[in-house]
This record gives C-alpha cells, sequence and structure tokens, in this order.
C-alpha cells in the first residue's frame, strides 16, 4: 500500500514535468533557423504572387521601401514606397505580370543569412528581389532592383 504522502508528491512533479516538456516545444518551433524562416516566408510569396493577392503581396514587405525599380518606356528610376495603400495603389505598375511570372520561376539565393535576393536577366539588365529578416517580424520583401548586369 502506498502512503498518502508519496502520491501528493507524484502529482507536482508529474505537473513540472509537463510543463517544461510542453514549454520546450514551444520554445524549439520559434527558434528556426534562418533558412527555415525564409522558407516558410518564400511560401507565403509565392502563394500570394501565384494568386496575384495584392493585400498578402503587401502584408510581406517593409515598409516604408527606400528602392524600388520601375521602368517606364526604357527609363529606370528608383522610388520610394511609403506605406502598404501606396503600394496598393500603384500595384499594377510596381509588381507587372512579367515581375509576378519571373518571381515564380527563379530560384532564391542566399546572399546572407539574412539577406536573399531573387535574381534573374535580360540581355544586359539584371533584375532581382530583395529579402531580409527585419526582426521582429522576419524576412519581408526589402527592394526591387534593375541594374547593369
Amino acid at each position: 500500500m502506498r502512503s498518502p504522502s508519496g502520491s501528493i508528491l507524484a502529482i507536482p512533479i508529474l505537473l513540472i514535468a509537463v510543463t517544461v516538456l510542453g514549454t520546450g516545444s514551444s520554445k524549439a518551433e520559434s527558434l528556426k533557423s534562418p533558412g527555415q524562416a525564409f522558407g516558410a516566408f518564400y511560401a507565403a510569396f509565392v502563394d500570394a504572387v501565384r494568386a496575384n493577392e495584392k493585400n498578402k503581396i503587401a502584408d510581406l514587405i517593409e515598409f516604408p521601401v527606400s528602392a524600388w525599380a520601375v521602368q517606364t518606356k526604357g527609363n529606370i528610376q528608383e522610388i520610394g514606397i511609403p506605406n502598404k495603400a501606396d503600394f496598393l495603389s500603384k500595384y499594377d505598375a510596381l509588381l507587372t505580370p512579367s515581375m509576378r511570372a519571373h518571381a515564380l520561376k527563379t530560384k532564391p539565393q542566399k546572399i546572407r543569412e539574412d539577406h536573399y535576393a531573387l535574381i534573374w536577366h535580360d540581355t544586359d539588365v539584371e533584375y532581382s528581389f530583395e529579402f531580409e529578416d527585419k526582426s521582429p517580424h522576419g524576412f519581408r520583401l526589402t527592394s526591387f532592383l534593375i541594374g547593369p548586369r
């Protein structure tokens, strides 16, 4: 027969063990490597681009954007985008069907642990979407650049 004090001690020990194990697994999930964090972000980005969901794409951008290249009649100009509303109002000019198509078929390149890019070329021109880890939000689209190859 067990003594009453033995079972009373077992309950607090069991509660502590459950609490420690439960806390450990949630911490492990939140401590993803930068590559895993980018992979999750990139999957959301590709899904939003494929569906052409303007609001979801805008939610993945770090505002204000200081450098977004816009090409008009062969002229390239870098502009800033102050906020989500401005991006959405100019969406068709800022994220063209061609850009979306390239975003879907171009493989991301790791520049640094906290910086990835989608880079493609057309004749002597290089295009790139730049993604950076922007704590506390995680990875975000930070710019679209056009330059010489």
